[in-house]
């Protein structure tokens, strides 16, 4: 190669060299993007060697092929495992909780994983608290009567149709992008329990094809729950509320039957969409993360589960809302001790998850230590 080069630095010219043996001075630093370069195709003017880029490009290493992700090949079903212990469970996840947290004590560690709490249970926290205000038979009537003249006087004026329904698609993209977010934080937060220190960047890749499955099972899944609540409002609206208008806004006996069918089934409705969804991130995410499946094999495996100990899921079931009630016990103490000002962080986004997040850590673990001591060869040596 033609030596035809020369620089530059601190007013010193040197020269020539080759183009490869100036890239290399760049590379090591001894030549900077403010030092000055020449060539005979410059003409009369040097230039700083910033304005050739190839100088200080990198060399593109050569990209590895994507690995194959591998699972073990363990059987997810026809395995009949030991009875878990929910007892045991929640002792080993308050262990692993105390090591990953405060053994030792690591802020940034602590923010980082908050961060991924955040994702997994955005949407799912409400701070705000709700006054039923006068709650008389006679005012709640009032009440429920003027409901039922302004719905029935609105719709004849197309601006609040309008603005209704604008309001209504906007709340249901705002929560389609809060429940995409929320599937990938489980696998996020998930993946924070086996490995505490992995990068945040790490586990938003890491979670991006199971994040995208359990959004799609997740969307069916609320899609036919608002199927079955708007037939309970329909039901509702053809056996109660018509007849109560057709009566001139006066109540009969004859609505009470339907009255209390249509309240026991959106209750029963609620209680069974709870219990799913608390099943779906307690333990069909742990199995979609350790064996790369979908959301409804994941299932059959709960379903199993549920088969071979129906009394020790229910005793889990009991003892995590006993946990859960001595947690919130435990932070009203703690924000009452501090005359109220320990509850400022707490309804702040992301600053909540940060706060209560042993709380969270111990809730994640309490469900995979439960999964755990059913079969312990669900989960991978790699997890």
């Amino acid at each position: 190669m033609e030596k035809k080069w020369y620089y530059a630095v601190d007013g010193v010219r040197s020269g020539p060299v080759t183009f490869e043996e100036l890239r290399g001075l760049a590379r090591a630093g001894a030549l900077k993007e403010l030092d000055l370069v020449w060539q005979p195709d410059f003409g009369p003017e040097w230039r700083n060697a910033g304005q050739v880029r190839e100088l200080f490009e990198a060399m593109a290493p050569a990209i590895p092929p994507v690995p194959e992700v591998k699972h073990a090949s363990v059987p997810l079903l026809g395995v009949t495992g030991s009875r878990p212990s929910c007892l045991a469970a929640s002792s080993q996840a308050y262990a692993r909780v105390v090591a990953v947290l405060f053994k030792p004590f690591d802020m940034t560690r602590w923010f980082s994983m908050g961060f991924c709490a955040w994702l997994a249970y955005i949407g799912t926290q409400s701070g705000n608290f709700n006054s039923v205000g006068d709650n008389q038979p006679g005012a709640f009537k009032q009440q429920m009567d003027g409901a039922l003249d302004k719905l029935s006087t609105a719709w004849l004026h197309p601006g609040v149709v309008a603005l209704v329904i604008g309001v209504v698609l906007l709340s249901v993209l705002f929560a389609l992008w809060m429940c995409w977010l929320r599937s990938r934080g489980d696998f996020m937060f998930l993946h924070r329990w086996y490995r505490p220190d992995a990068p945040i960047r790490q586990c938003w890749l890491a979670s991006q094809a199971a994040g995208r499955e359990l959004f799609e099972w997740r969307l069916y899944f609320f899609l036919i729950a608002f199927l079955l609540f708007a037939l309970d409002a329909v039901l509702a609206y053809r056996f109660i509320v018509e007849p109560y208008l057709a009566a001139g806004k006066a109540w009969c006996g004859a609505m009470l039957t339907p009255t209390v069918a249509c309240v026991t089934a959106a209750v029963l409705l609620g209680v069974a969409i709870n219990l799913v969804s608390h099943l779906a991130k307690a333990f069909v995410v742990p199995v979609m993360y350790w064996h790369g499946v979908t959301a409804s094999r994941a299932w059959l495996v709960v379903f199993a589960l549920c088969n071979q100990y129906p009394g020790a899921v229910l005793c889990y079931l009991a003892w995590g809302l006993m946990c859960g009630l001595a947690a919130g016990v435990a932070i009203l103490l703690i924000g009452l001790s501090t005359c109220c000002i320990g509850f400022i962080p707490m309804i702040l986004p992301y600053f909540g998850a940060v706060t209560l997040l042993p709380v969270s850590l111990f809730f994640r673990g309490y469900a995979v230590c439960f999964l755990s001591q059913w079969r312990s060869e669900l989960i991978p040596a790699s997890a």
